[in-house]
């Protein structure tokens, strides 16, 4: 008994540990990663883009988002907001700033899927070369979405920026450790699979494509994640995420707990409904068609939120103990090396991409993140979040 005990304990140190390595091997290669001088946008000539921002009721936010937008819009580009089931005087705001406005009026159950496929829809009979898609409540700093369309241009494949959250209060500790883990799953872990040459999901706000790749892909129907789904399909059809450090579109987290709790739990359901049940499939999929990009994306997606790796490297670690203390044997020392491993890389990344102060600070904070998540990942086993709908601003 005891040998299938250990054995057991072993099956669950390997499962646990391999997203942890994952992660190392990203960190270590942005590590060593150089600054560019930048995308070099000026040697290709944009051709014809359109930026679509959908929008929900965005009167409070959609201004600063055009805002941006408008002060650095190329030649040959222009803007149409998709107003999707708009009652407030969003589509106003965004005319006032030359932008075009298609409003769209349905059932309301397919969010911001529904309103990019309406607004691409729209575009069928004066196609653009590219598409670029920005959120209605993000600022879009100078040169990126130039950047993003010469790049997507070249490559003929989707481009993604970096798209990173300000912290709600910097008072607040839990605030800044949801920043750092989102520096770490939008930028740093990106950064990594760029250096090594392999593709990143989409993250949300900041992509651009061509508009005959984008234009016929499902949009992540099926899938709360829609934004990893869309990645998924898209390999699959043969057009693999670049990541592009030099295109940034920053967004705010939430500052109230109850509006951050709703936001992160449909984001991280989504992702761990994928990683369960995707992931050993495009890995599968990865290994019978010999395609490295597959293999890739199964291991990015098949890491689970931070919180809740971590959880799952104190469960299994709490497991061996009590094997190693009853047979001398087991995973222990394997997973110490592992958890000592990742924590290295994860902070490492974060001093050196987001700073010593601010890393240190959120230290003192993640054990009430932690707990801050836990009802989250409990409900995921017995309330799985399955509604795509947009979170509710502050």
């Amino acid at each position: 008994m005891s040998t299938w005990i250990n054995l057991l304990c072993w099956v669950v140190a390997l499962l646990v540990s391999m997203p942890m390595w994952v992660v190392i091997v990203e960190t270590m290669g942005a590590l060593v990663y150089k600054k560019q001088g930048g995308v070099d946008s000026n040697s290709v000539a944009l051709p014809s883009t359109v930026v679509l921002v959908p929008a929900h009721n965005e009167e409070t936010v959609i201004r600063r988002t055009l805002e941006s937008l408008t002060a650095d819009l190329p030649p040959n580009c222009r803007i149409l907001c998709i107003a999707h089931n708009c009652s407030d005087a969003t589509s106003e705001i965004a005319r006032q700033f030359g932008a075009e406005v298609l409003e769209v009026s349905d059932k309301g159950t397919g969010g911001k899927p529904d309103a990019l496929k309406a607004g691409l829809r729209s575009l069928d009979e004066n196609p653009p070369e590219l598409v670029v898609i920005v959120d209605a409540d993000c600022v879009v700093a100078p040169g990126s979405v130039k950047a993003l369309a010469s790049e997507a241009k070249r490559l003929g494949h989707p481009v993604m920026g970096a798209y990173l959250f300000a912290q709600a209060d910097a008072g607040i500790g839990k605030s800044t450790v949801s920043s750092l883990a989102v520096t770490l799953k939008n930028y740093i872990r990106p950064l990594g699979l760029q250096r090594l040459g392999m593709p990143c999901l989409l993250n949300g706000s900041g992509s651009a494509y061509p508009f005959k790749v984008i234009r016929n892909v499902p949009h992540g129907d099926g899938s709360i994640a829609e934004d990893y789904q869309l990645t998924i399909d898209l390999l699959r059809k043969g057009f693999p995420t670049t990541f592009l450090p030099e295109a940034r579109v920053d967004g705010q987290l939430p500052s109230r707990d109850s509006t951050a709790q709703r936001q992160r739990r449909r984001w991280e359901h989504g992702h761990l409904i994928l990683a369960f049940r995707v992931a050993p499939r495009l890995f599968l999929e990865g290994l019978l068609k010999l395609d490295r990009n597959r293999l890739a994306l199964s291991l990015e997606l098949a890491v689970p939120p931070l919180a809740f790796l971590g959880l799952m490297w104190v469960g299994a670690t709490v497991g061996s103990l009590f094997v190693f203390i009853l047979n001398g044997d087991g995973p222990m020392r394997f997973l110490s090396v592992t958890g000592l491993a990742f924590v290295a890389a994860v902070l490492a990344g974060w001093i050196r991409f987001a700073g010593a102060g601010k890393t240190f600070f959120a230290l003192a904070s993640i054990p009430r993140y932690l707990m801050w998540k836990l009802p989250m990942y409990r409900d995921f086993f017995i309330r799985r979040e399955t509604r795509g709908m947009k979170t509710g601003r502050d």
